[in-house]
């Protein structure tokens, strides 16, 4: 890329930050277009791009290895920061034969749990030292952030060994009490596969695992967290029961009864986030959190999944909490404005029960 375009697309890069942007999307034919909390805007003031103003672009991002990547498997992520300040993560993916990108930007550092204003219940979860926590969300939920701050707390507050398997790291972690040892698959192993089979050979407290992508990955995960290591593992997915659902599928079906064994064995959390639009701008998170009881055990032991949101409604004492709950929270403190609310709820006739007296 010559100078002009270069400067062109660090200018872009910089006015999406300046408006607040979490996304910024490239496609041949189009202005670019950028996300601002969750509704997605033309930038009008833009030029359309072309094809070469978009090859030009991987030029300048891509190593010729990764250009070689990104040709053969036609699809390509990764992270990297521009001029020390803006930090993304970058897909690069075909679509109709064009080459298009797909930007999320990032914290350029890991964000605390307090800078997060966690629920309390989630700040607790990074005392464990054995077990799994699943982190679920869908994209652009910071499901991410969310499990790197649970590991950054870790890091703060204790003496561990810290490993963790993402594709691609989203944030760097520097070693503070613990020691922290960061693997990028493709990059640093070849596989999940590899980077989990490694572990035997490794003295390893706390792990992080960024998917699952494959019933062997699936297995080895639950198994490690099973032989007394704390597994945080990040999962695609909406809500508690569809996480734990999607663990379980990973296996073939004849070995699910042994995966629902290993699942309640093991399972410490379900901490499920989605991030709404907020009164007066920004987004604020939502939760839904699943605990490991008696009932949980039983219910995915009996393959009935679909009743631990009745276990979440009932057990607030406990920690647990709904995301209607939470959602109605917000809507009486005036975050959340009830409309949305309203829209988005899982069960709008618990959710109005919820805020009943509110609603006008």
């Amino acid at each position: 890329m010559d100078t002009a375009q270069t400067l062109a697309f660090r200018k872009l890069l910089t006015e999406s930050i300046k408006k607040e942007a979490s996304d910024l999307h490239i496609s041949v034919g189009s202005r670019p277009m950028i996300r601002i909390d969750g509704s997605l805007h033309d930038m009008e003031e833009e030029d359309i791009f072309t094809e070469d103003s978009i090859k030009s672009i991987v030029e300048s991002v891509l190593s010729a290895a990764e250009r070689e990547s990104l040709e053969q498997k036609r699809d390509y992520v990764l992270v990297k920061v521009f001029d020390n300040k803006i930090r993304t993560k970058i897909h690069f993916f075909y679509q109709e034969g064009f080459l298009t990108l797909s930007i999320r930007f990032l914290s350029l550092n890991p964000v605390t749990l307090h800078e997060l204003n966690m629920p309390q219940v989630i700040t607790k979860l990074s005392a464990l030292t054995h077990g799994l926590i699943i982190v679920a969300g869908r994209y652009g939920s910071g499901r991410t952030t969310l499990a790197v701050s649970l590991l950054e707390e870790i890091n703060r507050t204790r003496v561990e060994h810290i490993l963790t398997l993402e594709r691609p790291i989203e944030y760097n972690l520097v070693s503070n009490k613990s020691i922290v040892d960061q693997q990028e698959v493709g990059r640093d192993v070849k596989s999940f596969e590899d980077g989990l089979a490694s572990l035997d050979d490794e003295d390893v407290d706390v792990l992080l695992v960024s998917e699952l992508s494959s019933a062997e990955c699936t297995r080895s995960v639950l198994e490690h967290a099973n032989a007394g290591m704390l597994v945080i593992v990040i999962i695609d997915t909406d809500s508690a029961n569809r996480a734990i659902e999607r663990l379980i599928a990973m296996f073939p079906v004849q070995e699910q009864d042994y995966a629902r064994q290993l699942v309640t064995g093991t399972l410490q959390a379900v901490v499920v986030q989605a991030l709404v639009p907020q009164m007066g701008g920004g987004r604020i998170p939502v939760h839904e959190i699943l605990l490991n009881n008696a009932s949980v055990r039983s219910f995915i032991l009996s393959n009935r999944l679909q009743q631990l949101g009745n276990v979440i409604a009932s057990s607030r004492a406990e920690g647990m909490l709904s995301f209607d709950t939470e959602l109605a929270s917000l809507v009486r403190s005036q975050k959340v404005s009830l409309e949305h609310a309203q829209e988005i709820a899982r069960s709008r006739d618990v959710f109005d029960s919820l805020v009943k007296g509110y609603i006008k």
